[in-house]
């Protein structure tokens, strides 16, 4: 997937509006040119059994500035950021469910726990393909992976970093 095949997804009932959705993601990659570092990123999009966001979901991590991993052996890929988005669920269920994250193997030697950086996102509204959210999907990992050059004020509604 590219970027022009995932900007074909963006919902425009007209012109303007389309274009304002196209700068806010033309702002977001200006912003990431100054940003040296391109993380790792494990989006887990369910636990039992544990499977990775597929669809739109590596292209939007792409665009947000990090580099998504692909498989199902977490301490093999050992992701530098873990985000949880359960599909179609809210941020309350990724919490009712960190006991199976927590239980997985190698999960304590993982940069991305060793590091704190685990965050739960609401799977319900965004990481979901849906063409509505795309842009807001892609501000929110970049608020994530760099807060210093992004504040879009998704955290605490959409996305809650996880401290164990």
């Amino acid at each position: 997937m590219s970027e022009l095949s995932i900007l074909s997804y963006l919902p425009g009932e007209n012109a303007d509006e389309l274009e304002q959705l196209q700068e806010r993601v033309e702002l977001v990659r200006h912003k990431l040119k100054f940003v040296e570092l391109i993380p790792t990123v494990a989006c887990i999009s369910s636990l039992s059994p544990l499977k990775l966001a597929a669809g739109l979901v590596p292209e939007i991590i792409r665009l947000a500035g990090g580099t998504p991993v692909e498989g199902d052996d977490l301490a093999l890929l050992d992701p530098q950021y873990i985000i949880v988005a359960l599909e179609g669920s809210p941020i309350s269920t990724a919490m009712s469910q960190v006991d199976i994250l927590m239980a997985l193997p190698g999960w304590e030697s993982l940069d991305a726990v060793k590091n704190g950086r685990i965050y739960l996102a609401n799977g319900d509204t965004h990481f979901n393909d849906s063409p509505e959210s795309i842009v807001d999907t892609i501000e929110m990992v970049a608020e994530i992976l760099n807060p210093k050059q992004f504040a879009f004020g998704y955290e605490g509604e959409c996305w809650t970093k996880f401290s164990i």
